[in-house]
């Protein structure tokens, strides 16, 4: 299993990475991307975001045992 820091760094930078691109081609952009490509950003920011809550929980839940 990888390392949880490593890990939730790895989640981090993806969110954050997603998160920008939304910025810079989302709907608020001057050129805004087709709307299926700033849903499917949306989609992956919030299932990256379920990931690391999950994996926080498992965390806790292991080392609480």
């Amino acid at each position: 299993m990888s390392d949880p820091a490593e890990m939730i760094q790895w989640l981090d930078r993806r969110i954050a990475s997603a998160m920008t691109w939304l910025k810079d081609h989302g709907h608020g952009s001057k050129k805004p991307r087709p709307e299926n490509e700033i849903s499917t950003k949306l989609y992956d920011v919030a299932r990256f975001e379920e990931i690391k809550a999950a994996y926080l929980k498992a965390l806790a839940k292991r080392d609480a045992a």
